[in-house]
């Protein structure tokens, strides 16, 4: 078997936790601890990508702080499925339907939030990103097993969902899909095929728009032909990690909302608090807290609320750009002092 990397640091989810991840890879390369590979699914990909487009944290820095990245933040559209009556009652009704993907789950349609097939049309400074050896990078994606003239039809045990892998092609030989099988009963009946397939024709920015379409929240991707879905699929991929690195550096996250874990429920077939609870039994060298996000950045982090007034869902951004800058700094700062702390600890 190929040579294992020394580290390994998992960036895990969350659209809006891009700085957070920035402070941590400072922190990680402050303390002598630099990965030798990332690995990321969701949010965590676009991370990963700004981290191979900048030979600093200060350069990435300030790409997250600039005008193009503001722009995007700014530009944020909530589609139609933002109203109560929609997204509402559709989430109140998967809150109460216990049953594990009985359903082929229309994806195709119904999401929240507007996002451009190609994001080098908002990103213009990544466009052309490659995966290299510079930074080993391997993003956790899905590719969509069913048509979207299938939505709505009794699943009835089928797989809906298979793993992607995307990498360079020398990382890509030191992966053994049948090796890192996630075996847990948890897994066993959902609608997500057992084995994973390894892509290494994916750019990184495309990577991060096939890890970014989260289950109502993103349109999937569309690429090469195919239809793609997110890193949900497996959030903290932690066997791929101990399949590939001595070392695994990961985050301690906050569980699932009822709603994340209904959403979950409903189009994996699996529970994603339970997928949570098998990976905290995993070892790892360091784990980095996080939970205390939402408290320690209260109007400095983007919130997901309601309007009363409007009767939708609402995203509270920065109002201006100096705000966005400052907001930027205390998340990115969040993120170094947790990884300090954490690992000092």
């Amino acid at each position: 078997m190929s040579e294992k990397f020394k580290r390994a640091v998992l960036f895990s989810g969350g659209g809006t936790r891009l700085m957070i991840y920035l402070g941590m890879f400072a922190a990680l390369e402050e303390l002598d601890l630099k990965p030798d590979i990332l690995i990321a699914s969701c949010g965590g990909a676009f991370a990963a990508t700004v981290i191979n487009a900048f030979p600093d944290h200060i350069s990435r820095k300030e790409y997250l702080k600039s005008e193009e990245y503001f722009r995007f933040v700014r530009g944020t559209v909530l589609t139609k499925h933002k109203k109560l009556s929609q997204i509402g009652i559709f989430s109140l009704k998967k809150l109460l339907y216990k049953k594990r993907a009985p359903f082929i789950e229309d994806v195709f349609s119904r999401y929240l939030v507007e996002m451009p097939q190609d994001l080098s049309e908002v990103f213009p400074s990544l466009k052309n990103l490659q995966f290299s050896q510079n930074i080993p990078t391997v993003v956790i994606g899905s590719e969509i097993l069913f048509h979207p003239n299938e939505n709505g039809m009794e699943r009835n045990g089928r797989k809906l969902y298979q793993k992607i892998i995307i990498t360079d092609p020398k990382t890509a030989e030191k992966i053994k899909p049948e090796q890192i099988i996630i075996r847990s009963e948890n897994l066993m009946n959902s609608a997500v095929e057992r084995l994973a397939m390894i892509r290494t024709d994916i750019s990184l920015l495309e990577s991060t728009r096939i890890s970014i379409s989260d289950m109502f929240y993103v349109e999937p991707a569309f690429l090469h032909g195919k239809y793609f879905a997110g890193g949900a699929i497996d959030l903290i991929p932690v066997e791929l990690a101990s399949h590939l690195a001595d070392e695994i550096i990961t985050e301690k996250k906050q569980s699932y909302s009822s709603v994340e874990e209904a959403f979950v429920r409903a189009v994996l077939g699996f529970s994603g608090n339970e997928r949570l609870a098998e990976i905290e039994k995993s070892p790892v060298s360091f784990q980095v807290d996080t939970t205390t996000i939402k408290k320690d950045l209260k109007g400095h982090y983007l919130k997901k609320g309601i309007n009363w007034s409007k009767l939708e869902i609402d995203f509270s951004f920065p109002k201006t750009y100096n705000q966005f800058t400052k907001d930027m700094e205390m998340q990115w700062q969040y993120g170094y002092d947790q990884t300090i702390k954490s690992i000092r600890s």
